[in-house]
């Protein structure tokens, strides 16, 4: 018999933190979150009372996940007008329990209608700064680090109860040395124009994380779903990834008059022996200058020098001009989906 249970008051939150070890047995691409990071994501304090962390169970045994809010800054319409946007996230659940996922589904929608949200979508774990999309295959190359992942039937799960895509991403493996040549043309005319790059200070790593962070907030403002979060959980999701970094693949593009305007944030995935391109950002300003291009320019070269032949170019939104730096070289090896309700 399936039950959907309020997680936090039914006492069943380390049920819910050990699902994805039953979810993901076996399968060795799989890597985990740690528990307190996981909680930590669970039990936000902006979202404390405009949330539902449901879990279902079949019998006694725990076979589902997923997260319900009512967004506090998201608005449906002109200028964030409307209702408030109604996310779903943290899902998880195990094979051949589709009737499970329909009743918890069922139930996280039921509350962010009656909630008075509008729009609802997912995955997405809160906002777009934090874990979001799904992966869609193919799976044919191992996830690389940090990428979304998920089992391949969560696809099916999700447009089985009313979910159509919403906005479509691809990742696309390159070679670095093909990146290198073909943007050298507009390396060259933003030198040109005077501007100059920088690699990260990574004994400065709080202040740099604070130039990210305000950057970020000026590159990204418009972007679709685009919602604020404090500097302080910036610095918290990036402490970790402090030793994964190589300074020399992180760089700062300045303008003529010595202002940061745009950055390039790209880590070695030792295991695959590839670079990971994962935030290229340029200020509204001083877009089409060729920044982009210098940025990612270096990247590659520097890829290049430590020995990376091949790079990833990761969750590009289909239609971001950024897809086109790879002057069409580049192989999709993964496609990802965001999802909304249409019921």
């Amino acid at each position: 018999m399936i039950t959907i249970r309020d997680a936090e008051d039914a006492g069943l939150l380390a049920e819910l933190l050990a699902l994805p070890a039953a979810v993901y047995r076996g399968d060795p691409c799989y890597r985990p979150s740690p528990n307190e990071e996981v909680l930590a994501g669970v039990q936000r304090p902006e979202f404390q009372g405009a949330q539902r962390t449901l879990v279902a169970l079949d019998g006694d045994r725990t076979v589902a996940r997923l997260v319900a809010r009512r967004s506090p800054a998201l608005r449906d319409g002109r200028e964030g007008s409307g209702r408030p946007y109604g996310l779903l996230g943290f899902f998880e659940a195990m094979d051949g329990q589709d009737a499970a996922v329909e009743q918890l589904f069922g139930v996280g929608i039921a509350w962010l209608r009656d909630a008075g949200c509008g729009p609802i979508v997912g995955p997405m774990d809160g906002d777009t700064w934090h874990r979001y999309r799904l992966s869609l295959g193919p799976f044919d190359d191992p996830p690389f680090l940090l990428e979304p992942y998920n089992p391949p039937y969560y696809e099916r799960l999700w447009t089985a109860n009313g979910f159509a895509p919403l906005e479509r991403y691809v990742s696309k493996r390159v070679a670095a040395a093909a990146v290198v040549a073909h943007l050298e043309p507009r390396r060259e005319a933003a030198l040109a124009a005077g501007y100059r790059l920088r690699p990260l200070d990574l004994p400065r790593f709080r202040d740099e994380l604070r130039t990210i962070y305000d950057l970020s907030r000026r590159i990204f403002a418009r972007n679709f779903l685009y919602t604020e979060i404090a500097e302080e959980e910036l610095y918290a999701m990036y402490a970790g990834v402090r030793a994964l970094l190589d300074p020399e693949l992180v760089w700062f593009a300045r303008s003529p008059a010595g202002e940061d305007v745009g950055f390039l944030f790209a880590y070695p995935d030792r295991p695959a022996g590839v670079v990971d391109f994962k935030t290229l950002g340029v200020l509204p300003e001083h877009r089409r200058t060729g920044v982009a291009a210098l940025l990612f320019h270096e990247g590659h070269r520097q890829a290049l020098a430590k020995g990376y032949a091949q790079a990833n170019h990761c969750l590009i939104k289909e239609g971001n001009p950024s897809g086109d730096l790879d002057g069409g070289a580049g192989r999709v090896m993964r496609r990802y989906g965001l999802y909304q309700w249409e019921g």
